[in-house]
Parts: C-alpha cells; structure tokens; sequence
C-alpha cells in the first residue's frame, strides 16, 4: 500500500482488500440513496448544487469494521461521527467548505468507483491555505485530511454516465 502525503492530506493506495471492496459495491447498489444533499445544509445561503448521498451510520460494516481498519492502517484512534457516501452524477459538484471547526476532526475519505478515466473528472479539489490541489479520482484509494481544510468534489464530466460515489468518515482524534 503506497502512502503519499501531500501536506497535510495523505493519500492510500489499495486501502481496501478486493473482498471488501466488493462487499461496499454490493451495498451501495441498495435502493438507499436520496438527493438532496449538499456541501452545506439545506437553506444554508452557500449551498448551490445538491447531489445524492447514502447513510451508512447504521451499518455495522462501516461503523465498527471498516472504521477498525482505517484506525489500524492510519494508527490513530478516532471517535465516529458519522459515515455516508456521496454520489456526483454528470451536473452536480460540490461546495467549498470544511468539514470541521476544531483541530481534532478528520475525514477520511473512500473513492468507492471501480475503475475510473481522466476524461471523466470528478476530482477532489483542496484549497491549501491559497494553494489549489487536485486528487484524481483512483479506485480504492483514500484520502485521510484534517477537516479544516476547505474542499470539494469537482463535476463529473459529460462522458461519464454513472455515479462517482466516495464514502466519507467523519473522525475525532482520541
């Protein structure tokens, strides 16, 4: 597993076993997504564009499993506050925003495609105090960042036909 760290925000290559991975593919083509979601709160005066989401809070998988994976691979202990997948079809992209106001909360971030092209975007976007970077979309590869760092999904080209779906942990440091 590669560990690439690009300031504060470290990338993991192959985070997952193929086995798990499938077991998440399987669960997210449940009939659970809703649309609606956004970057910011429904009435919020930033929130723009709403896209697609599926809670996974309940699921012992991704609360209690997963979550002892990241803790082990990451080496840190977390506390969960929530976990969900975001789904970006062609015409929806996220906000700007941070996920956290305190210095302890990280996101953890899953890109949860099977495979992937360039041509198709859906890149994360981090604005670094002022400096812009940009995480291709890489199946089965994650992203650990503090929350305070503002972000967002970028649009899914017209090429792309299906859903870019990233599952999202929200974390306290212990």
């Amino acid at each position: 597993m590669l560990v690439a760290k690009m300031n504060d925000i470290v990338r993991y290559d192959n985070f997952l076993s193929r086995k798990d991975f499938m077991l998440i593919l399987e669960k997210l083509n449940q009939p659970k997504w809703e649309y609606g979601h956004g970057s910011y709160p429904s009435g919020h005066p930033e929130r723009k564009i709403p896209f697609w989401m599926m809670h996974l809070g309940d699921d012992f998988f991704f609360t209690e499993y997963l979550l002892n994976i990241i803790q082990e691979k990451t080496q840190q202990e977390y506390e969960l506050y929530d976990v969900y997948a975001n789904g970006h079809t062609f015409g929806t992209m996220g906000d700007f925003h941070v996920d956290w106001h305190d210095s302890r909360g990280r996101t953890f971030l899953y890109y949860a495609n099977d495979n992937w092209k360039p041509e198709w975007c859906g890149k994360t976007i981090f604005n670094v105090n002022g400096d812009i970077q940009y995480q291709p979309l890489i199946p089965r590869t994650a992203l650990l960042f503090p929350g305070e760092i503002p972000h967002m999904a970028e649009g899914v080209s017209r090429a792309f036909d299906g859903l870019r779906v990233t599952i999202a942990w929200k974390l306290i440091l212990k």
